[in-house]
């Protein structure tokens, strides 16, 4: 009977207790006022940014002789060092003792200072899947890749095969390198399948394909790339990325996926004509419901690549929307293109 009277006592007196701690009127409405909510932060992706074909021989190694090896990259590399990864195609090997060749020649040996405007660039990615790369043999390709490693630098493709384990993947994202300028290179089947078996064991990635393709000093695709393209994007393909043929080719908006036939020379000595040195750069953000693409017009002078000014870039984006698909001809006149999820 005690020990039931002691519980009655203690629970009255927990009871008054709780009731004066936790009294509603006692708590605050809001620890924040209106002003001082917090926001929810924007999604801020990685910023990428394509280039076309880099050359490093001939002229090019000439002015680099005169000057510096960064020498090609000077104008431009704050631009590129804006972006958190920049890719282009590596257009030829790179030796520890490269041979000299004329300012005519066909053949390419990059010395392997070329490295540093690489390196001044940002360069986080290259292509090898194009037909130089196997100027200095596959003894040459080896060791352009061996340079590569000890540079921190990823590559991606090789000159003939197509086999998906030269890929390169990174933050969602797998970049891919084809080569199709060779007779014997993969057939048009066996690269749709090995596609396929990227998206089959990478259902969620982002597959860009880094292609080297088409008809040289042709502004526009022809009906051999576009067959291509449209086998790659219906086999699983987001983005494609052209180079070869040393001008800018088309623009092509394919089931809501861009083809971006030919970005052009980046860096090149082809002096030759107007539409040689000009080229495009592909900046690209991704987020979760949309892809932003902006347009970034380059014009080359003795191998430097930098950003047209205003007249002339609106001259060659109004040139390039003409040759493009009509859904993006307003968009590629604006350097912006939009594609919703």
């Amino acid at each position: 009977m005690k020990g039931k009277i002691l519980l009655i006592i203690f629970v009255a007196i927990f009871l008054f207790c709780g009731s004066q701690v936790f009294k509603p009127e006692a708590a605050p409405a809001s620890i924040f006022s209106v002003d001082e909510t917090p926001k929810q932060t924007e999604y801020e992706p990685e910023s990428l940014l394509f280039v076309g074909d880099m050359m490093f021989d001939r002229g090019v190694e000439r002015l680099m002789q005169k000057s510096s090896f960064s020498y090609p990259i000077e104008l431009i590399k704050d631009f590129l060092n804006s972006f958190d990864f920049v890719i282009g195609n590596l257009e030829g090997p790179i030796n520890e003792n490269p041979k000299d060749f004329s300012d005519t020649s066909l053949t390419f040996s990059f010395d392997k200072k070329a490295v540093e405007s690489l390196k001044a660039g940002n360069f986080s990615l290259v292509s090898l899947a194009n037909n130089h790369t196997l100027n200095m043999d596959w003894e040459g390709f080896d060791e352009t890749k061996n340079i590569l490693k000890e540079n921190d630098i990823a590559f991606i493709g090789e000159p003939i095969e197509c086999d998906s384990d030269f890929i390169h993947q990174k933050d969602g994202i797998t970049y891919y390198g084809i080569n199709v300028t060779f007779s014997n290179n993969c057939s048009n089947k066996e690269i749709v399948n090995q596609i396929e078996d990227i998206k089959f064991y990478n259902p969620e990635t982002f597959l860009i394909v880094l292609i080297h393709w088409g008809t040289e000093y042709k502004n526009i695709s022809s009906k051999e790339q576009e067959t291509l393209a449209h086998a790659m994007i219906d086999a699983g393909v987001d983005l494609i990325i052209g180079g070869h043929p040393h001008v800018v080719q088309n623009i092509e908006q394919y089931k809501n996926k861009l083809i971006f036939y030919s970005l052009g020379n980046f860096i090149f000595d082809q002096y030759f004509s107007k539409e040689t040195q000009e080229g495009l750069g592909v900046g690209i953000e991704i987020y979760k419901d949309k892809k932003v693409y902006t347009l970034y017009s380059i014009v080359n002078k003795l191998s430097q690549p930098k950003l047209m000014e205003d007249q002339e870039e609106k001259d060659f984006l109004n040139s390039l929307s003409e040759n493009s698909s009509e859904v993006l001809r307003e968009s590629i006149k604006n350097a912006k293109i939009e594609i919703k999820n």
